[in-house]
C-alpha cells in the first residue's frame, strides 16, 4: 500500500481478530518508524513490544479495561524520555519537545503499519503511573501512548474530518 493510500485507510480500530502477525512484520515497522524526525536528533524515545497476554492484560486494566489492548496481538508502547531532551534544549525540551518527538514517532508507526495492511489506535487514555510500573519504567521515563497493532475485527469507519478551509488561516 502506497503512503497516501495508508494515510487515507487509517483509522482508529478498537476491535481485532484474533490473527497473529509475525515478530519480524513488527520488526519491520519498528525500524522503519525510527525514522521519525525529533528535534535535534535527540531520539527521546523507547519503545515497549508487548507480546505477552498477561502484560497486555495488566496494560488493559491500567487503561480502564480498553479490550482492544487484549484483543490486538501486540501492544507498543511508546516512551518518552525527558532528560534526553532537556540534555540539549533544557526546560522546553523536557516538557514539550520530547512529548512532540514522541507523538511523531507514534504518528510513523501508526502510518507504517497501515502500509503492511495493518490496523492501530492510538491509546491515551491510562493511568500514567500504573502503565510505568507494570512495563518497570525509570523515574525518568513516561509512556505517552499505547498502540494495539492488529488486523480490524470491526468496519473501518470514516468519521468524517473538519474542512481545510475550517481550520486553516493563510497569510500570503
Amino acid at each position: 500500500m502506497d503512503l497516501f493510500e495508508a494515510i487515507k485507510s487509517r483509522r482508529s480500530i478498537r476491535h481485532y481478530e484474533p490473527k497473529s502477525i509475525p515478530k519480524e512484520t513488527i520488526m519491520q515497522i519498528l525500524r522503519l518508524s525510527l525514522n521519525a524526525p525529533s528535534a535535534g536528533n535527540r531520539q527521546p524515545w523507547r519503545l515497549h513490544v508487548v507480546q505477552n497476554p498477561a502484560i497486555r492484560k495488566q496494560l488493559s486494566e491500567a487503561a480502564g479495561g480498553q479490550t482492544l489492548l487484549l484483543e490486538a496481538p501486540w501492544v507498543i508502547c511508546v516512551i518518552a524520555v525527558p532528560d534526553e531532551s532537556a540534555s540539549k534544549y533544557g526546560e522546553r525540551g523536557r516538557s514539550l519537545y520530547c512529548i512532540q518527538d514522541t507523538a511523531a514517532l507514534a504518528t510513523y508507526i501508526l502510518l507504517i503499519a497501515r502500509g503492511f495492511g495493518l490496523d492501530t489506535c492510538w491509546v491515551g487514555a491510562f493511568n500514567e503511573q500504573k502503565v510505568g510500573e507494570i512495563l518497570q519504567l525509570s523515574a525518568n521515563q513516561r509512556c505517552v501512548a499505547m498502540i494495539p497493532i492488529g488486523y480490524a475485527g470491526e468496519p473501518r469507519k470514516d468519521r468524517g474530518r473538519k474542512s481545510l478551509e475550517e481550520i486553516a488561516i493563510f497569510h500570503e
